[in-house]
């Protein structure tokens, strides 16, 4: 699979997009350890395709969330 796109977002909506990627991932695996998660995030420059195509999936599927429901729920500060 070949990463390709020309879309923009904004800092935030990539912000935010981050967040529910992050929280998918986790989801779906169970790992918190950052190794997993930037060892999966990286890409074959060579081939300019996902190391782990699931987690390109997860970053396009969060983008499409923050446009669609907007930023993950705010916490209150206490």
């Amino acid at each position: 699979m070949k990463i390709e796109g020309n879309n923009l977002i904004t800092e935030k909506e990539g912000y935010e997009a981050m967040l529910y990627m992050l929280k998918a991932y986790w989801e779906s695996t169970g790992s918190a350890d950052l190794t997993d998660i930037l060892s999966s995030g990286e890409y074959w420059l060579e081939e300019d395709s996902p190391a782990d195509s699931a987690f390109w999936e997860y970053w396009l599927e969060a983008i499409e969330k923050v446009r669609r429901e907007g930023p993950p729920p705010l916490k209150e500060l206490k």
